[in-house]
């Protein structure tokens, strides 16, 4: 019996994707603080949670509030930070959150398949394909 396709990711939650998400990692702290009650978390505290480096945590933290995805509550030696579900993209992560549920491969390979580096997206848009020639 042939199973059913998989429906598509919506074109709202790609276009978020590729604006603000480049890795898996990003995704899941962002869904780590956009859902359930709103909470302040540490570097630490994602690191710990999600098992991965502090300075990697630090760092995908610090890109989603300057994405303006993140608040930045405290701005001290280990800053915390929490989502705003009164955002103008609250809505879409709440999307993305009820894709990820459903399609989690989907997804990841969506965000693999985004190239992240300017210029490798530039020479790609060059680049020679066999069925092209």
């Amino acid at each position: 019996m042939k199973q059913p396709a998989e429906e598509p990711i919506p074109e709202i939650v790609r276009r978020f994707i590729t604006d603000h998400i480049n890795s898996v990692e990003s995704l899941e702290i962002l869904l780590l603080l956009s859902t359930g009650t709103i909470r302040e978390f540490t570097a630490e505290e994602v690191s710990r949670t999600l098992r991965t480096s502090l300075e990697s945590a630090a760092a995908r933290l610090r890109e989603l509030h300057h994405a303006k995805l993140l608040v930045m509550v405290e701005e001290a030696e280990s800053p915390k930070y929490r989502f705003d579900p009164g955002s103008r993209e609250a809505a879409v992560v709440a999307d993305l959150e009820k894709v990820y549920k459903t399609r989690r491969v989907s997804v990841i390979s969506f965000i693999y398949s985004n190239p992240t580096d300017p210029l490798r997206a530039f020479s790609d848009a060059f680049r020679l394909r066999k069925d092209e020639t």
